[in-house]
């Protein structure tokens, strides 16, 4: 008995196994607050109809942006992909853009993807922040983020 309770715990105390995350979405997202005074980001602005895709290969995701979306993103970020990991039904993963510098103020765009599978109902946030080299010449890019709230879903699975 002993045994078999300390095995349990200690199956219990490892990270969930990856659900099958991977599929193609079709997101809606809603603006928050333009922390980092973002041109042509308004809050409470939505998109809707985003097309993702979602690949997996055990813990490891990536998530590519389709369409004109993605197309944006290649253009003011730098990337249209998701690089990261599931455990469980959770995702987390990480866009990061091209370098750039406006004076002596170096900096990348960072956009973290934080979300979760509840089914075929993908559910979760995307948080834009500049990762800088900390120059006051950089200002608020030091500390400032916008987000993004965002759900969508793919095709039910055949079940099998």
């Amino acid at each position: 008995m002993l045994l078999s309770t300390l095995l349990g715990l200690t199956i219990a105390s490892c990270g969930n196994d990856p659900e099958n995350v991977a599929g193609t979405y079709t997101i809606n997202l809603t603006n928050g607050p333009n922390g980092c005074m973002l041109d042509n980001w308004e809050e409470g602005d939505t998109v809707t109809g985003t097309t993702i895709a979602v690949t997996q290969d055990g813990d490891a995701v990536t998530v590519n942006v389709e369409g004109l979306a993605g197309a944006y993103l290649d253009v003011v970020v730098g990337s249209r992909q998701f690089v990261g990991s599931v455990d469980g039904s959770h995702i987390d993963a990480r866009l990061t853009g091209n370098a750039g510098t406006t004076g002596s103020c170096a900096y990348t765009f960072i956009v973290d993807l934080d979300a979760d599978l509840d089914g075929d109902v993908l559910e979760g946030t995307l948080t834009w922040f500049a990762q800088t080299n900390g120059l006051a010449e950089c200002g608020m890019y030091n500390t400032c983020q916008n987000t993004q709230a965002f759900n969508g879903t793919r095709p039910p699975s055949s079940g099998d």
